[in-house]
């Protein structure tokens, strides 16, 4: 699915999609040369294809999301990304702005679901997960002191007001790779998995 928002932006830039690939690779093989988390195996490529939201036709085919098996206990790993927000469906830059138009007060869900393209629903999700579930996360406990919003200020916000960077493209890169703690995580292959707004995404 193409996007309105994104279908003249920069996160549509062939190059800047590269680029963030480049930074998941590497992310993938640091995992694979960690080993499995849970026993210490070898680790295999276990990747597969996304058709994520927000992305440009054009780029979605080369939209793999990095995965690794364990050979031993046959527990995934999925490395961090700065291409994909966990679970998501939307790509992990749309994901980004459009939640903090939604953390804006003042601004109605409705206006900014007929803008964007988003729904409603889904905004109301993604609140309530920046609101009530990211700062219980060990991730935020762990790095809320580099950040150190002012009281009464969503994290998301203030990582991309202050966050440095050349440009606005640059800042939101930038949070991009501030956030990839939250964006991977380990599970057994079976089993049911909670909606992604309603737990940690590195707990699954």
């Amino acid at each position: 699915m193409s996007h309105k928002l994104f279908r003249h932006s920069m996160l549509s830039n062939a190059r800047v999609w590269a680029f963030l690939k480049r930074v998941d690779a590497a992310e993938a093989e640091a995992s694979r040369a960690a080993g499995c988390p849970r026993c210490g195996g070898d680790l295999h490529s276990a990747s597969y294809l996304r058709k994520p939201y927000g992305l440009s036709a054009d780029l979605r085919d080369d939209a793999r999301r990095f995965s690794l098996c364990c050979s031993v206990c046959r527990r995934r790993v999925k490395p961090p990304s700065v291409r994909f927000f966990g679970r998501r469906f939307y790509v992990g830059g749309l994901f980004l702005l459009v939640s903090a138009l939604a953390l804006a007060g003042g601004v109605r869900l409705q206006t900014i679901a007929r803008r964007c393209g988003v729904p409603a629903s889904t905004l109301k999700r993604w609140r309530r997960w920046w609101r009530e579930t990211f700062p219980l996360t060990r991730e935020w406990r762990a790095k809320r002191g580099a950040l150190a919003p002012p009281p009464g200020v969503a994290p998301l916000r203030w990582l991309l007001r202050s966050i440095r960077g050349l440009g606005f493209r640059s800042r939101l890169l930038r949070s991009l790779v501030w956030l990839m703690p939250w964006t991977g995580f380990c599970a057994l292959g079976a089993g049911s998995a909670a909606p992604a707004e309603s737990v940690s995404v590195m707990n699954g």
